[in-house]
């Protein structure tokens, strides 16, 4: 480790001085804001004091409660109460009057001579106005021309969950978020379909101006969000070139109040997680009935212990195996708390600005042996040095630790639970360790799953901080220049710990086992920008160019070994010490160029170019151009529709463009060397080296050229909004695996730009919002409809299979080939079962399939005898199996063929009430908890449908013989475990009541806002899916190879289910 902290001096002292500077600019706001207090105090010396009051109405005369009225410049101030009526002293009159309202126009008034100003305020329902952040820049909402979706921190703050992703799912079209249950784990989140068929398609995050490609979504607080904007189409996403094929996430964070006043906010809940739902498993005497059926349908006998029940559990104790009746689902899954607590503090004088919070969010999972716990800080200031220079700082320090889901053998703790025997216990005190197990009476050799999750243990800490420092200077009113120079580091430690214990039976180990993997990744960003932006009467340029250089770093160090006892917890002094070490290097050269023109606001243009220079292609191809282009036009503001006063706002939009995406791995154009293999030479072992894979010099970029056309329409006054969008994203240069010749000796797949794919889609939003005396309303759904396709692959009959595991059926659930959308679950198809012999041998005595598993002679016919002998009912496919049709079929898809959401909100009085509903339709998952609870190939427990098993007297039935074995492979991956995985789902429930301002005048004025809420998360979950929950992802698993990692989404291997949340909190606002 200490060479790659040698490696980083320099970045060592660059944070050092960055850190210096922070308390100077920290130093400068206090001192700003001391002074401005001194002056205001010095001139209420010399002037007398006026006393102004007023009423606030609404454009229906009614009076407004709740409207800030603030001295402008100053941090006097004053709310009205529930006539709308307001009284504050002044200095003198030579003073204005803020006064705002959420949901109203702003107005400020010149005082003047007058000790009575009555103010009437206006609706704002437009957001033609709002500001949207789009690469290197901003641009108001009207002047847009990509497709760019937004969401604030208004809507973000109502819904308190623990990440980004979680705030954003179902409420962007084309946007799909799949968030897994578990505490702390990332979501997957597709932006318009899957990128990608080998490589990773997650989006770019660029994080206050810094780009950040190993972002950590779980890093940032939600309540430190100011907005968050997904560019989808070229035109917008060209500025950010061979990173953006899979879009881009801009998150920015809030900066410091621009009202001159200092604000402390603190919220905090608390509240308690459970599982939504369970499955109906075997009891102990179910058990028993299946376990006696299982064994003597494979012409067997049940296990020694079915006879011996009355028998103790262990030695030492009367309670017998007949007593004990364990539920193994109510051992796993818990009532886990979940709580957060957050402050901040935000001010400005006329030349700083600052925000600076504190916080840690704490989440014990619904599983056994799961949890996060995430300490955040964050520091923004920015300070005007004089007329021309403004320097800033933003700062996220994050440190988390993560204990999650146990997967023993590539086995999720859901399966050692649906598995686990019920009449064994959880615990034996005779046992090294304390826990039980079954033993060769019982048959079965599940694993305790309390024991994988209480004693072997997954934990996973990091330190995450992101640090982004700019220096802007005005060169001229039209003209500036922005340095920024950035740093992101992210330090990670993941220890597995499995002690010594024995289990009493087949489970066991006899070292303390200790792995210990440390991962250190560090990125420099270098930005030098400048900005013209410059109105010529009709005519409006705004124009930035942009050169940048991005260094990333990392290094990978794995240490293995065992111990002789389970005190220890450090690798000195242990034995089969191992040794694994990788590191790698790359940086991205980038230049770029955005051009908006705008003719009198109705005719829009945008033109950009982006040039980078990757380190990790050979170098004939180091360097790709990246074009982006759109066009609008603003019919709303043409004489023709000036007679159409129901029409507020009318956008055309088209755009054109070509992005890429990075691999995954870089300098694919060499073949790594690797040293880790012996030769037998002069009757010696002698270390040598070998190749692992054969170079591709032309490896590059996955190229994705995308067209998009846009509408956006806004009616009276733009309280009812509509957009709709159609887009083209097509890929090529897809990366493949391609298996070189035998003849090489190489085993290792090599990397070959090959395949091509196309995502085609519409997007749909509509958006109602009413603003009236005390109730605002809004309402906002969306609807997206994605299609896609693989268009080529590397030879037009290659096909890429996944998904297979001897614990599912034995054979690849998945295929991805061309002609079709990627990842079909391409599985066998049934017919029934086979109800008698004949459906089985015909009358010539011969099998009436192909498929059969029987015992066929030299002859072609069956040998009865053997095939009808009881002994050899565990060998051959007998009736009460299911009929294979001998056929595999695409059978669909795990994408959905639409996905919605609708966002509600209200607020009556001091009431607000907020419903949020997601939902997919259309979409399949290949439910292998159902292969576990039915598959019935060994002696494991199972779901109650086992109990309907077929039998000479229960023929009216699905589920197939009780057979140990599962001769026939009954359990094969096939259409019988595939399910319909639509939903709907009241993803967010928030009520909340915020106390008058009159109720808080014994505070004189101290407390400026008091809100307590209720909260209820995945409230109600409407689905025909069957397993624990129907938002499945994609756990991305190494051992089915680089080519097949990623296309197993939608398999539910066990997955951890999303918790039914109930949370109470408190706003408090000072």
């Amino acid at each position: 480790m200490s060479e790659i902290y040698s490696n980083f001096s320099s970045l060592r002292r660059l944070l050092r001085l960055k850190f210096k500077l922070l308390p100077l600019l920290s130093a400068a706001l206090i001192l700003c804001h001391v002074n401005a207090n001194t002056v205001e105090a010095k001139s209420s010396l010399v002037f007398q004091e006026l006393s102004v009051s007023g009423q606030v109405l609404d454009d229906t005369n009614a009076p407004i409660p709740g409207v800030n009225v603030v001295v402008k410049g100053t941090t006097n101030g004053a709310t009205t109460d529930a006539d709308g009526k307001y009284r504050i002293t002044l200095a003198n009159g030579n003073a204005t009057l803020i006064f705002s309202f959420i949901g109203y126009v702003t107005q400020e008034i010149a005082v003047g001579d007058r000790t009575a100003i009555n103010v009437s305020l206006v609706a704002d329902v437009s957001t033609l106005t709002e500001i949207v952040v789009v690469g290197y820049g901003t641009q108001t909402k009207s002047s847009v021309t990509g497709a760019i979706s937004s969401v604030n921190s208004k809507e973000i703050s109502a819904l308190p969950v623990p990440s980004v992703s979680a705030a954003l799912q179902g409420r962007v079209p084309g946007v799909m978020v799949t968030n897994n249950g578990g505490p702390g784990t990332s979501a997957i989140v597709r932006i318009r379909g899957i990128g990608s068929i080998t490589q990773n398609a997650d989006p770019l995050y660029v994080v206050d101006g810094f780009p950040a490609p190993n972002f950590n979504l779980n890093s940032v607080d939600t309540k430190d969000i100011e907005s968050v904007e997904i560019l989808k189409d070229a035109a917008a996403t060209a500025v950010y070139g061979s990173r953006a094929a899979n879009g881009v996430v801009i998150i920015t964070t809030k900066s410091g109040s621009k009202d001159q006043k200092v604000h402390v906010d603190i919220e905090a809940y608390t509240g308690t997680q459970s599982a939504w739902k369970k499955l109906d498993l075997l009891n102990r005497d179910q058990y028993l009935s299946y376990g006696t059926a299982l064994a003597t349908g494979a012409g067997g006998n049940p296990p020694s212990r079915f006879s011996n029940m009355n028998q103790p559990i262990y030695a030492g104790t009367t309670q017998t195996f007949a007593q004990t009746n364990t539920d193994w689902q109510d051992e796993m899954f818990r009532a886990a708390p979940i709580s957060q607590v957050q402050a901040s503090v935000s001010g400005s004088t006329e030349k700083t600005k600052m925000y600076m919070s504190f916080g840690r969010f704490k989440q014990d999972g619904i599983m056994l042996g799961t949890s996060f716990d995430r300490y955040n800080g964050r520091l923004s200031v920015e300070t005007k040095i004089n007329n021309r220079i403004t320097i800033g700082e933003n700062l996220q320090v994050t440190q988390s630790n993560n204990q999650n889901q146990l997967e023993s053998g590539g086995r999720t703790m859901v399966m050692h639970m649906l598995r686990s025997v019920p009449y064994i216990t959880v615990h034996n005190p005779n046992n090294p360790g304390g826990y039980n197990g079954t033993t060769s009476a019982d048959g079965s050799d599940p694993e305790n799953p309390v024991r994988l999750a209480q004693m072997d243990i997954r934990k996973n800490h990091n330190l995450y901080i992101l640090s982004n420092t700019f220096l802007q200077f005005k060169i001229t009113d039209a003209l500036k220049y922005k340095f920024t120079f950035g740093v992101n580091s992210s330090q990670d430690r993941a220890l597995q710990n499995d002690p010594i214990f024995s289990d009493g039976g087949y489970q066991g180990r006899t070292t303390h086992n200790l792995t210990d993997n440390r991962n250190s990744y560090y990125s420099l960003y270098y930005s030098n920008q400048l900005t013209y932006d410059k109105t010529f009467g009709a005519h409006g340029i705004n124009a930035v160019v942009v050169a940048e250089r991005q260094d990333e770093k990392n290094n990978y160090l794995n240490t293995s070994g065992k111990l002789a006892t389970n005190d220890i917890n450090n690798l000195t002094g242990g034995t089969n010490l191992t040794v694994d070490n990788q590191s790698w290097e790359m940086f991205l050269l980038s230049f770029l160029g955005r051009v908006n023109y705008d003719y009198k606001g109705k005719y829009l243009l945008s033109v950009s170019m982006r040039r980078d220079g990757f380190s990790g292609f050979a170098p004939d191809h180091k360097w790709g151009n990246f074009p982006g282009a759109s066009v609008g036009w603003k019919l709303s503001e043409e004489g023709f529709m000036q007679g159409i006063p129901q029409v507020s706002d009318l956008k055309l939009r088209a755009s054109y463009g070509k992005v890429g995406a990075k691999p995954n791995s870089a300098y694919s154009y060499v073949s790594p060397i690797y040293t880790n293999t012996f030769y037998p030479f002069n009757n010696a072992l002698q270390q040598g080296s070998y190749y692992d894979k054969l170079p591709n010099p032309n490896y590059g970029w996955e190229i994705s050229t995308m067209k998009n056309i846009g509408l956006d329409l806004g009616m009276f006054n733009n309280q009812l909004t509509f957009t709709a969008e159609y887009f083209i994203k097509d890929t090529d240069h897809l990366i493949l695996g391609t298996s070189p010749p035998v003849s090489t000796g190489i085993q290792v797949a090599t990397d070959l730009n090959a395949a091509k794919m196309k995502n085609s889609g519409v997007e749909l939003t509509l958006g109602y919002n009413k603003v009236a005396k005390d109730f605002t309303f809004n309402a906002s759904g969306n609807v997206s409809i994605i299609k896609n396709e693989i268009q080529a692959l590397y030879t037009a009959n290659q096909a890429f299979f996944a998904g297979g595991s001897q614990d599912y059926g034995a054979g690849n659930i998945t295929r991805t080939i061309a002609g079709s959308s990627i990842q079909h679950f391409y599985l066998s198809e049934t017919n029934g079962m086979f109800q008698n012999e004949g459906e089985i041998v015909n009358g010539e005595g011969k099998p009436t399939q192909d498929n059969l598993v029987l015992p066929v002679m030299a002859d072609g016919t069956v040998d009865l005898a053997k095939w009808r002998d009881p002994a050899n009912s565990g060998k051959y496919t007998r009736p009460g199996d299911i009929r294979f049709t001998g056929k595999m079929k695409d059978m669909g898809s795990f994408l959905p063929k639409f996905t919605y959401g609708l966002n509600l909100s209200a607020t009556f009085k001091g009431f607000d009430m907020t419903m949020f509903i997601q939902g997919v339709h259309g979409n399949k998952i290949y439910n292998g908890t159902r292969v576990i609870t039915e598959g019935m190939q060994r002696l494991f427990n199972s779901g109650t449908e086992v109990m309907n098993a077929w039998t000479p007297g229960n023929t009216n039935t699905n589920v197939p013989r009780a057979v140990s074995g599962d001769p026939n492979s009954n359990a094969r991956p096939s259409d019988r475990f595939l399910e319909d995985g639509s939903y709907l789902r009241i993803k967010n429930l928030n009520i909340g009541y915020t106390l008058p301002a009159s109720l808080l005048g014994f505070t004189n004025g101290a407390i400026k806002k008091f809100r307590i809420y209720v909260t209820a998360q995945n409230l109600v979950t409407v689905t025909k899916y069957k397993g624990y929950d129907p938002e499945v992802g994609n756990r991305n698993i190494n051992n089915f190879g680089d080519n097949n990692r990623f296309l197993v989404n939608g398999i539910d291997y066990g997955q951890f289910p999303q918790p039914r949340t109930f949370i109470g909190g408190v706003q408090l606002g000072f």
